[in-house]
């Protein structure tokens, strides 16, 4: 932008990637701990999602340490999440699903917008990640919410 200033959405899309970064970081802490708890054998239980889940936190807790400035493993370690994240999706339990598969798809969203600009070109990168997470702007902070929520609930052992 000119001035150097920086564009609200993109800070704010950044924030909310934090704030979700934050939450799932302090699931993550003790997922070691979690519950062992089945659903009904018409569906995915809740172990396999549990698994599936930590297994996500570990690939994105990897990703952290990747270089922006790196392209190519920019592009690898979000297109690894987001593969993990469809993994999460097909592994969730019925109540959660619906919010896992938006978190999912929001996350293949901003893979595919990487992976078609050039870290170069950044107003075009930026203008592509925004125009991927405009469609989830209304639903992605709830649906995180209710995953982290689940998850707290059902993936981690209780104190004591």
């Amino acid at each position: 932008m000119p001035g150097g200033g920086c564009n609200p959405r993109l800070t704010a899309m950044t924030a909310r990637r934090r704030w979700f970064l934050v939450a799932v970081a302090a699931v993550a802490a003790v997922a070691a701990l979690r519950v062992t708890v089945f659903a009904d054998d018409d569906g995915p239980s809740v172990e396999e999602f549990c698994d599936e889940f930590a297994h996500l936190l570990l690939i994105d807790e990897l990703s952290l340490a990747v270089n922006p400035n790196d392209d190519a493993s920019t592009r690898e370690a979000l297109e690894r999440t987001a593969r993990q994240f469809g993994a999460a999706a097909d592994a969730a339990p019925a109540e959660i699903q619906p919010d896992v598969q938006l978190l999912a798809d929001l996350t293949a969203a901003l893979s595919d917008a990487i992976a078609d600009t050039d870290s170069r070109e950044t107003f075009d990168r930026a203008a592509a990640l925004i125009s991927a997470q405009d469609p989830y702007l209304e639903t992605q902070d709830a649906a995180a919410q209710r995953v982290v929520d689940f998850v707290t609930r059902n993936c981690i052992a209780a104190p004591g």
